[in-house]
């Protein structure tokens, strides 16, 4: 490498730089896989992925880092968390992680969140040869000296106490992160090999930093105001969320034109044009509902008690369409929790709340016994006190399934005390975990002070 480069490169990872309105930032461009561990596995590479990065100084102390990621294989973050920000203090040392990580879905279980490694390392610029410290859990040893690609590094071996877990090759003289090789479990204990190195990076001058800026300001906005929770998973946004992805999209393409933030951009764009043309359908189908009389439908729950629109008539009645699988044991678990609770709130005020378990397989007896099962494991896991019901299909169908269309469940149905369809929501909440299922609770107060009226 070029030693006036070389030197740039050091002192804007190093204290030399200005915040990022002045111009001083390296670009970094990282690659990596997730694999199965073991010379049996078939196929082991079950991710691969790549990664763009910015560090920067900050003018108050320590480094930013923001990111873009994108990988391939099973299991996608959903684009709002594919792209963030890395918080490093003076030391290296990481203050604010976001969503830096993979998503891996594993056949057994619902997708797991696999962090990756960190770019810059704690401390790196004063790497020693034998050097031994702790970290927490953790023990790191300096192995030796080893030039990857033409990069002088030291290896940093780290260990738990039951045995080796990664190996970092740190830059001499810098901080910069080359090359990480570390074992990692997923799913049910199985483990793999999760290996990301250094393939580019470059200084960028004031112009370039410049050209940057507005669309990752834009980015930035734009995630901060969705308020999604760290750890979320699911793609699906809130009609409010989409509302306003969808204000900022065009914008944004403009901004990220021919730069490295134009394949997020895309990305977005095409992802709010489809959720929109979704939301469409379905508030379709809920104008055609909302207001009528709804469908007689019958159900049996997992007790073999059977249940039916008749034998509610009077009351105010939630049906909640959902997979309810065990396995894998999906998330958000949160609605279902916060649907528990309100079923336990409401219910002697005259609310019946029923989970429907909706599934192809209970129309097969060979499969039949299966689903019941998973719909028993996810029951007795979050200890659900209301009615667990099941349902191939034709249930859901009479009021219109959301998945015709593109949708996904669950589906929400509200039948107030008259018989009448009072709300049809497909999709998940937003919610605030001090307030639970608070738009559902409302709806449902507003409509036991309608039916106490009448019958006063």
């Amino acid at each position: 490498m070029n030693a006036v480069v070389l030197n740039t490169i050091i002192t804007c990872l190093t204290a030399g730089a200005g915040a990022w309105d002045d111009g001083a930032a390296v670009e970094l461009r990282y690659t990596g896989t997730l694999e199965r561990s073991g010379s049996e596995a078939a196929a082991p590479v079950v991710k691969r992925f790549t990664a763009y990065c910015q560090s920067r100084r900050q003018a108050s102390g320590g480094h930013v880092v923001v990111f873009v990621l994108d990988e391939r294989g099973r299991g996608n973050q959903a684009w709002p968390e594919r792209f963030g920000d890395l918080q490093f203090d003076d030391q290296h040392k990481v203050s604010q992680r976001g969503s830096w990580r993979l998503l891996y879905q594993h056949e057994a279980v619902s997708a797991t969140g696999v962090p990756l490694p960190l770019p810059l390392f704690e401390k790196g610029e004063d790497l020693k040869a034998g050097a031994k410290w702790t970290s927490g859990r953790e023990s790191f040893e300096v192995i030796k000296k080893k030039t990857l690609e033409t990069r002088a590094c030291w290896q940093i071996d780290v260990a738990l106490n039951i045995g080796h877990k990664r190996s970092i090759w740190v830059e001499q003289g810098t901080p910069l992160v080359v090359s990480v090789e570390e074992r990692v479990f997923v799913g049910q204990g199985e483990e793999y090999l999760l290996k990301m190195q250094l393939d580019s990076l470059k200084p960028l001058d004031e112009k370039e930093v410049a050209r940057l800026k507005a669309p990752w300001d834009t980015l930035r906005k734009l995630k901060s105001d969705l308020k999604r929770g760290e750890d979320e998973v699911k793609s699906e946004l809130s009609d409010d969320q989409l509302k306003l992805a969808a204000e900022v999209a065009p914008r944004l393409d403009k901004e990220a034109a021919d730069t490295p933030f134009g394949h997020i951009a895309s990305v977005i764009t095409k992802d709010v044009k489809s959720q929109l043309g979704r939301s469409d359908e379905v508030a379709k189908l809920a104008k055609k509902l909302i207001g009528q009389t709804a469908p007689d439908w019958k159900l049996v729950t997992l007790d073999k008690q059977p249940i039916d629109s008749k034998s509610l008539r009077g009351k105010i009645v939630v049906l909640h369409f959902w997979s309810y699988q065990g396995e894998p044991l999906e998330e958000p678990y949160g609605q279902v929790g916060y649907l528990d609770f309100l079923y336990g709130k409401r219910r002697k005020l005259g609310v019946e709340i029923i989970g429907v378990a909706v599934d192809g397989r209970l129309a097969d007896p060979q499969t039949a016994s299966a689903a019941v099962k998973s719909f028993q494991k996810l029951r007795g896991f979050m200890n659900l006190s209301y009615p667990l019901a099941t349902d191939t299909g034709s249930v859901l169908d009479k009021f219109g399934d959301p998945r015709r269309v593109g949708a996904k469940l669950p589906l929400w149905i509200v039948i107030d005390a008259e018989g009448k369809v009072a709300q049809y929501q497909a999709g998940f909440f937003s919610i605030n975990p001090d307030e639970g299922l608070r738009e559902l609770d409302n709806l449902l107060v507003k409509l036991i002070r309608q039916a106490k009226a009448k019958s006063n």
